[in-house]
C-alpha cells in the first residue's frame, strides 16, 4: 500500500473515531494530511470507499491461507482477530458499531464488512451454502462480546472454545 493511501486511511480512521462518518470528505483528509483533493479521488471515487477501506484495513491483515486443516486454520483466523481486537483501531470499529444505530450507511458499510468476513472464515473452513451466516456469528460472536461488552481478555482457551464448539456443530 502506498504511502498516500496510508496517510489518507489513518486520517479518516481518526476522523471517524472522533467525529464520524460525516466528517470523512476529501476537503477534510487534504487539510489533514497535506495531500491534495485531487491525488485522494484518484485513490478514491467518493468518501464512502476511504470509509469503506478505512474501517476494513484489518481484513487483509487477517487472510490466512488454508491449508485443509479446519482445527488449525480457524484457530489461526482467531488469533488473528483478537490481535486486531486488542489493538487501539478497534476503538474505530466500536464507534461504527454504535453509530450503525442511527446511520444506515455506517450500518451498510459493517454489513459489507462482515460479507468479508464471513468469506473469509467459510473459505477456512470450507463451508459450502447459504447458512453461514449464524455459523459465522458462533465463531466471530464471542470474540465481540468479550472485547466490548464483558471488557474482558480474549484468551486462548476462549479460542479453543470456540473452534470446539464449531466445530461440533459441523
Amino acid at each position: 500500500m502506498s504511502q498516500t493511501r496510508k496517510l489518507v486511511l489513518a486520517a479518516a480512521q481518526q476522523l471517524l473515531v472522533d467525529e464520524g462518518q460525516e466528517a470523512v470528505t476529501p476537503t477534510r483528509l487534504a487539510k489533514m494530511t497535506g495531500i491534495s483533493r485531487s491525488t485522494i479521488y484518484r485513490h478514491w471515487s467518493n468518501p464512502l470507499d476511504i470509509i469503506f477501506e478505512a474501517t476494513a484495513t484489518d481484513i487483509n491483515q487477517a487472510t490466512v491461507t488454508p491449508t485443509g486443516d479446519t482445527r488449525s486454520d480457524l484457530t489461526r483466523y482467531l488469533q488473528i482477530l483478537r490481535k486486531m481486537l486488542d489493538s487501539p483501531e478497534s476503538a474505530l470499529l466500536a464507534t461504527q458499531i454504535d453509530r450503525a444505530e442511527h446511520d444506515p450507511s455506517i450500518a451498510e458499510t459493517l454489513r459489507s464488512i462482515a460479507t468479508l468476513r464471513r468469506t473469509i472464515i467459510g473459505d477456512l473452513v470450507q463451508h459450502q451454502g447459504d447458512d453461514f451466516s449464524s455459523a459465522h456469528a458462533l465463531v466471530v460472536g464471542p470474540m465481540i462480546y468479550q472485547r466490548f461488552m464483558a471488557r474482558d481478555e480474549i484468551t486462548d482457551d476462549l479460542i479453543t472454545l470456540i473452534v470446539d464448539a464449531y466445530l461440533d456443530t459441523r
